[in-house]
């Protein structure tokens, strides 16, 4: 007579071990596979700053930067508060944060350094700070940092705009036609140079570190050249009428090759740096356009005061077969709208496959954008999953 016990306990251990050897499989080719750096997951897709003791609501969002390994996130708006925040492991709307304050006035401007190790901020009440991450070996990888004030000055009028030139040093515009610069290495403040305009909006910095653009009210776009440090040359400089309202912003292409601005005239305009041609331009029929991102294949983000996300690409029609594309590109663009946000979207960032959104709605909004791409319908729209989830078929309606 068989053991009662003997059939059950082989039926479990091939439960238990066949499990157990395909999970081993799996961690083997996960091994060999390994995630890119700037490959970021965010949970939910919409976020809220919380809000300062003495607020009962989020602040808006009007400057927001994802550094470089895509593990972290700076925000911040009206409320006059940087908040630093990881964006992996989020559980809740409102992400746990680092506050960093000393800013009086709406924050116009965050940007970290190429290397992750600077934060730099700037803000309508004229002052420029700059912030040191203090990393310890004991720190686990992903785990939130502490900074440090490393540098901070206030100019006599409001700043809007700062880019790094590589680690080397930092650029600064605002409402003055004076554009300054910060050498990183000696911490020595000075102006760099004289712009013709009194109100810059835009700084942009050549994937090479070769070029600076700069734009503002009188709808110039400027290009000079800059040493490998940042600081202008006299020569190699020049400007084109690009639009006929205030410049909001500006982005180079990977290579260089071009330069895309846009403004309140909701104006997208593509220069040639080469030939100082303009070569695309394209009146979007939106609201004022007040930030471009640029992303993979030759695509940019573009939004503005219509709360919505175009994602374009330009395009010469004699490059497309198909006849229907072709009379798509007739105006060189082709674009998809991303629907979602409900206030003007005043910042975009883009960091490995997510585009990031910051918005007077209050809401900073993650959008997969192979998913945007693809899930767009048959008129080029995409409704953000979260908002899906709440407005009726008319919400497409609102944006025509």
């Amino acid at each position: 007579m068989p053991n009662a016990w003997v059939f059950p306990v082989h039926r479990l251990m091939i439960l238990l071990v066949v499990p157990l050897f395909a999970w081993g499989l799996g961690l083997a080719a996960y091994g060999q596979q390994v995630p890119e750096k700037r490959d970021v997951a965010v949970v939910p897709s919409v976020l809220r700053l919380a809000p300062v003791s003495d607020a009962s609501e989020s602040p808006v969002i009007t400057a927001l930067a994802i550094d470089p390994s895509g593990t972290f996130a700076a925000a911040a708006g009206d409320d006059h508060m940087i908040r630093l925040f990881s964006l992996r492991g989020i559980v809740a709307p409102f992400p746990q944060s680092i506050v960093l304050e000393g800013h009086r006035d709406w924050v116009q401007g965050i940007e970290f350094s190429p290397d992750g190790k600077l934060l730099a901020s700037c803000a309508k009440d004229g002052k420029l700070q700059v912030w040191k991450r203090q990393v310890r070996q004991s720190d686990v990888q992903g785990a939130m940092s502490e900074w440090t004030r490393l540098w901070s000055i206030e100019v006599p009028h409001a700043l809007f705009c700062l880019k790094f030139v590589g680690d080397q040093s930092l650029l600064v515009a605002g409402f003055d036609p004076s554009i300054y610069r910060l050498d990183l290495a000696t911490l020595q403040w000075s102006i760099d140079h004289r712009s013709e305009s009194v109100d810059v909006r835009a700084l942009a910095v050549s994937a090479g570190r070769t070029y600076l653009a700069y734009g503002g009210r009188d709808g110039v776009v400027r290009v000079q050249s800059i040493t490998s440090r940042g600081a202008s040359l006299r020569e190699g400089g020049f400007a084109i009428v690009a639009h006929n309202h205030r410049v909001r912003g500006l982005c180079f292409s990977r290579d260089d090759s071009m330069l895309m601005s846009v403004g309140e005239d909701r104006r997208l305009v593509g220069i040639d740096c080469k030939t100082r041609t303009v070569q695309y331009q394209n009146d979007l029929g939106a609201g004022r356009l007040m930030a471009i991102e640029g992303l993979a294949d030759d695509r940019y983000a573009v939004s503005g005061s219509d709360n919505t996300i175009r994602i374009v690409r330009p395009l010469d029609a004699p490059q497309l077969e198909d006849a229907i594309e072709a009379s798509l590109a007739e105006s060189k663009w082709i674009g998809i709208k991303l629907i979602g946000h409900d206030g003007t979207i005043a910042v975009l960032r883009a960091s490995g496959e997510h585009l990031f959104s910051g918005s007077f709605d209050t809401t900073i909004r993650s959008w997969e954008i192979a998913t945007a791409l693809s899930g767009a319908d048959s008129l080029g729209r995409f409704v953000h999953p979260v908002s899906a989830q709440y407005e009726d078929s008319s919400a497409r309606e609102k944006i025509r």
